[in-house]
């Protein structure tokens, strides 16, 4: 969930705007996201409990970020696949398990290839997002409903999500 995004005013060098901050995180809140755990895929979506994954991979704390920076981003295949190569190398650095994961749009459309990093801390997961420059992850405690943490100060055109934090 890349920062990188060029939005229609014009703004640029990885600013972005408070109307595609807003824009953004109800993009990402309604997303689809998928972890890979074997040879089968389990969907969790932000606001609401992911118990399928949960007994799939027992943790307290579940991180889902990526380093992809999708359209309309500037970033190439191989150099997004490269970052998120960077990125898992660097979660496993950390001593945390990770498994492949996925958000995509809720149309099935744009896909963001990451992975589902378990038991890291908030501090952990807002290092990382900060790290490889993203504007948001999904985090959550087991038995809770999944969250999604925007990386920005919440702009006054937010919509309020309850299940969306800005941490700036």
């Amino acid at each position: 969930m890349a920062e990188h995004s060029v939005p229609a005013d014009g703004t640029a060098n990885g600013e972005v705007s408070d109307a595609e901050r807003a824009r953004l995180a109800i993009a990402w809140a309604a997303a689809h996201y998928f972890v890979t755990i074997g040879r089968k895929e389990w969907l969790f979506c932000t606001g609401l409990p992911a118990p399928e994954v949960e007994r799939q991979v027992m943790a307290d704390r579940y991180l889902f970020i990526t380093a992809w920076n999708p359209p309309p981003g500037e970033a190439s295949r191989a150099d997004n696949d490269a970052a998120q190569a960077r990125l898992e190398a660097r979660v496993q650095t950390l001593g945390l398990t990770l498994h492949p994961a996925l958000g995509c749009d809720n149309r099935g459309g744009m896909v963001e290839y990451g992975c589902l990093v378990l038991d890291a801390t908030l501090a952990q997961a807002d290092a990382l997002a900060r790290e490889f420059g993203q504007g948001g992850t999904l985090c959550w405690s087991a038995g809770e409903p999944v969250r999604l943490r925007m990386m920005w100060p919440r702009p006054a055109s937010a919509d309020g999500d309850p299940h969306t934090d800005w941490v700036g």
